[in-house]
């Protein structure tokens, strides 16, 4: 286990189960890390706002990754140590297109979310704050059409797209040759719209050098396209059961799928020998 000094976690479809919970074994494989010395790190493309509850319950008390690495935060302190907003015009364009074809979205930035009206995901977002705590609690707004005037002095860190599967291929058409723009997918409905250089794998490297952790000492736990480069860039990469087939290719270890608690399962099967 002392070869390796940091574990990074994707979370949807990797520490998350369907029910987006993690589970008691995961949980606990994860903190045992922790007492050995392993520096533990969740990395999603989830806001940070939404991953407040997971860094509780995991006591997490280095680093954080959101937006698919757009922002990297010292959760003890709440710096960020980075970030990359987007290009305003991009943004523009991308929210015009959306109120022309009643294409629902959220923007995110540092510190709210604004939600298209009538927006599902956003009002389920909405309706979660009625059972957080005041400090787990999401900030969101809802906004009409005239959002678009106040775009230019909005620093934003991504657009989350949600649509149907046919929509979403339509905006990936429509975006894909725009420079300066990256189309992330990792779930079906959903598009993310970010900066172009904008990857987990790009944020790991930045925290090699914040931890002066070498990458071969990373392990890192992933399943879709959107942890690939991620997985490339450290010394263990681990693929979820339940990933797709390019996660797969390139790792050195295929676990359980992340309904089986796949995490717990590769840590203790590669280190602790079933203890």
């Amino acid at each position: 286990m002392s070869k390796y000094r940091c574990c990074v976690c994707d979370m949807d479809g990797t520490l998350l189960n369907s029910n987006g919970r993690i589970s008691y074994n995961d949980e606990r494989m994860l903190k045992k890390l922790q007492e050995y010395g392993i520096n533990v790190v969740i990395a999603s493309g989830r806001p940070d706002f939404f991953l407040k509850p997971y860094v509780r319950q995991l006591k997490l008390n280095n680093y954080i990754i959101s937006y698919n690495g757009a922002l990297i935060k010292n959760i003890k302190d709440g710096k960020v140590v980075y970030s990359k907003i987007m290009n305003k015009k991009i943004c523009r364009e991308v929210i015009e297109y959306c109120i022309k074809n009643d294409v629902d979205f959220i923007i995110c930035t540092y510190k709210m979310l604004y939600s298209s009206e009538k927006n599902l995901r956003g009002i389920m977002y909405y309706n979660l704050n009625n059972i957080l705590d005041e400090d787990m609690k999401i900030p969101i707004k809802f906004v009409n059409r005239n959002i678009i005037n106040y775009i230019d002095n909005m620093d934003i860190l991504k657009i989350l797209i949600v649509s149907s599967p046919k929509q979403i291929i339509l905006m990936k058409k429509r975006f894909s040759t725009v420079n300066e723009v990256a189309l992330i997918s990792s779930l079906t409905g959903f598009l993310d719209i970010m900066n172009f250089n904008i990857s987990k794998g790009n944020a790991v490297k930045i925290l090699s050098k914040e931890f002066n952790i070498d990458l071969k000492e990373f392990i890192a736990f992933g399943d879709n396209y959107n942890d690939l480069d991620m997985l490339k860039c450290v010394g263990l990469p681990i693929a979820m059961g339940n990933s797709i087939d390019a996660i797969k290719n390139v790792a050195k270890y295929v676990t359980k799928s992340n309904e089986d608690s796949g995490i717990a399962y590769a840590i203790n099967k590669l280190f602790f020998d079933n203890l």
